[in-house]
This record gives structure tokens, C-alpha cells and sequence, in this order.
């Protein structure tokens, strides 16, 4: 009989994922309503239905499960989650476990963890044994793959790129930190670098007549659009982007020398807007030798790539070391 897992995103929004086969081969995808801001009990619910609508008549071996937040992945506990309603400490792994009964393995995770495992193991990454990916899209996430393996720090914490800090005197950070890369490199920080300079008032940009109107997970799109227009306000901003994120990588490749920073999130898709900026300020302040051999590429999987990490988690949970 063929083994099966699962591969589930938990987002704020939705909950997505996939039966996959054997192989690492997706049989079926879905999607559905995670309701996560009307707290865990009802995110548990869905949880439950999810996998029970997706197994079908199929015999589950293991669930992987990516969570933003703070994650006890070796207690299968979440700690805290910004995107959950009432939720600390709650034993996510039990609870579901006990509501679908049978012996199917659960493995939790942080979700930035799970899209860099699924980036290593099927997307920009999969060449390579030692890869940093950096997610951009509201805050900023990473993950550290070591010689071929996950690595989450000695109390699960190992990761979190988006909080080095890369101006000491800058603006604060969600964190209660100043200066932290996620200030400078996300969708919200660049809602603050648009709203600081109308704030201003003496700039001349396209940017004033839509901020307003623009709901705030569009606003990076539509200072991408401005940008390409050759709005220099918008341009400045990505500008901005760049050097913080070329900073962050100088800094992660002198210490940890990897052959990949794979950069994905839907703040990535203004790719040629910061990217040359981003590798300029890298080459400036790295070390020569490990930064020549560094590759900085774009994640491939899109969205898939939460999935098929969360996927190859459960399944390399099964397999013998």
C-alpha cells in the first residue's frame, strides 16, 4: 500500500495544503477558511476537517503542519502566533492527534522553516547542502539549512533573520527592538517608509494620490508599479530595501559561509528593483572569498513551497536516519 502524507500552510487567512505520495509527488491540493482570528478551538476544527476531507479513503502516515509563530516543534507546541486569536502554549500536536485518532505521526514547525525546506528540497535550493532563505511578505522569516538539515537553534528559535539588526538607530521594530532587518524589509516597513515621507510633505510622488485607497497588503505592489514608472520616492524605498537586505546577508555569510540565499514572499516580486543594491552592499561588506561563491537567487515554488516543506518534513519523519 502506498504511504501517504500531508503538507499544511497555516495562514491568518486560509489553511492550504496537499496530499503527497511517496515520491514527494503532490496527488491533491486544497484550500479552505482557517478563521484563525476567532481563536485555536475553532482553527483546531478546521484543522480536523481539512485533513479528513484531503485523506480521502487514503491511509495517512504523517502530517506536517508549518505555523507562523513561535513554534516548540520538539514538543509540538505553539508557544505564541501573532495570526492565532487566544493562543499560548497550546499543545497543537495533542490536540489535533486526539480528535483524528489512529497512530498518524504530526510534526509541527514554524511556517518561514517549512517554506525553506521546501525551497531546499524542490526549488531554487535543491543543488545545494547549505542554503539561508529570507520570506519577505508582511515581516520577514528565515530559515538555516546546515549540511542538508534543518537547523532550528538549541531552543527552536534558530532562524529568525528577520530581527538582526541592521542600523542600530532605527525605527522600532514589531519586536521592541530599533533597526531590525524586518523594519526595512517587508510589506509593513514599507507602508512606514511611504506613510513617513508623505508625512514630510515636500515630496512630489504618485504614492500620495493612492496610499489612502491602497489596502495595505498592496501597497508593496502598487510602490513596485510606482517604481517601474520611475517614481523616485518609490524608487528611493526599494533602494532601501536593498541595502538593508545586503546587509543582513553580509553579515549571514561571514559567519555561517552557505552556498545559497534563496529570497522569496510576495515583497520579492519587486526583485529587480533591490536586488542589484541588495548584492552591491553585500559584496561591499562581506568577506571576499565566501561572497564570491555565494549564489542570491529568487524562490521558484511560489506559495507551494510551505507545502512541499511541511510535506518532506512528515515524510523524512518516517524514513530511518
Amino acid at each position: 500500500m502506498d504511504k501517504y502524507v500531508i503538507g499544511i500552510d497555516i495562514g491568518g487567512t486560509n489553511l492550504r495544503g496537499a496530499l503527497v505520495d511517496g515520491n514527494e509527488k503532490i496527488v491533491e491540493q486544497l484550500k479552505i477558511a482557517s478563521d484563525a482570528d476567532l481563536g485555536i478551538e475553532r482553527l483546531i476544527e478546521n484543522l480536523t476537517g481539512f485533513v479528513k476531507k484531503i485523506r480521502g479513503d487514503n491511509v495517512i502516515s504523517g502530517i506536517g503542519i508549518g505555523i507562523p509563530g513561535i513554534i516548540d516543534s520538539e514538543k509540538g507546541v505553539i508557544t505564541a502566533a501573532p495570526n492565532i486569536a487566544h493562543v499560548k502554549d497550546y499543545p497543537i500536536r495533542d490536540a489535533l492527534a486526539e480528535r483524528l485518532g489512529g497512530d498518524t505521526k504530526l510534526v509541527i514547525e514554524n511556517d518561514a522553516n517549512m517554506v525553506g525546506l521546501g525551497e531546499w528540497r524542490a526549488g531554487a535550493g535543491k543543488d545545494v547542502d547549505t542554503m539561508i532563505m529570507m520570506t519577505i511578505g508582511t515581516g520577514l522569516g528565515g530559515s538555516i539549512i546546515l549540511d542538508g538539515k534543518l537547523w532550528s537553534g538549541a531552543h527552536g528559535m534558530g532562524g529568525e533573520i528577520g530581527h538582526i539588526t541592521v542600523n542600530p538607530g532605527g525605527p522600532l521594530c514589531n519586536c521592541g527592538n530599533y533597526g531590525c532587518l524586518e523594519s526595512y524589509a517587508s510589506a509593513w516597513a514599507i507602508r512606514r517608509m511611504v506613510s513617513e515621507a508623505l508625512e514630510d510633505g515636500s515630496r512630489d510622488t504618485s504614492l500620495r494620490n493612492s496610499f489612502r485607497n491602497t489596502d495595505p497588503d498592496d501597497l508593496p505592489e502598487r510602490v513596485m508599479e510606482a517604481a517601474l514608472g520611475g517614481d523616485e520616492l518609490a524608487l528611493s524605498i526599494w533602494e532601501e530595501v536593498g541595502k538593508a537586505l545586503g546587509i543582513a546577508i553580509a553579515s549571514l555569510q561571514n559567519m555561517l559561509d552557505v552556498e545559497m540565499v534563496v529570497l522569496g514572499g510576495g515583497v520579492a516580486n519587486a526583485w529587480e528593483l533591490f536586488i542589484d543594491t541588495a548584492k552591491k552592499e553585500a559584496y561591499r561588506r562581506g568577506f571576499k572569498a565566501p561572497m564570491e561563491k555565494l549564489s542570491i537567487k529568487k524562490s521558484v515554488l511560489g506559495d507551494d513551497a510551505g507545502i512541499i516543506g511541511a510535506a518532506y518534513l512528515a515524510l523524512n519523519n518516517l524514513r530511518p536516519d
